[in-house]
């Protein structure tokens, strides 16, 4: 996991870091932006992952379905 996580995407995780801590994964770039996971603690039941789009100080989260998808074009088989 990386450490240079932009402090937009922190601000805009604040409820699970609360929760979990700061756990988050960079994935790539995707569409121009740079694409952040945050990372549940492999022992939590949860739903969608939650995926963090960030680009010139504006972030946008993303969870659901699209979540699933941005996260797979990552996947390396």
């Amino acid at each position: 996991m990386m450490n240079n996580v932009p402090t937009a995407i922190q601000n805009a995780a604040k409820g699970l870091t609360d929760m979990y801590g700061q756990n988050f994964a960079y994935l790539g770039q995707y569409q121009g932006r740079a694409a952040w996971r945050y990372c549940f603690p492999e022992d939590t039941d949860t739903g969608y992952p939650f995926v963090y789009l960030y680009a010139d100080g504006h972030v946008d989260e993303i969870t659901g379905r699209e979540a699933l998808r941005i996260i797979s074009l990552f996947v390396k088989d």
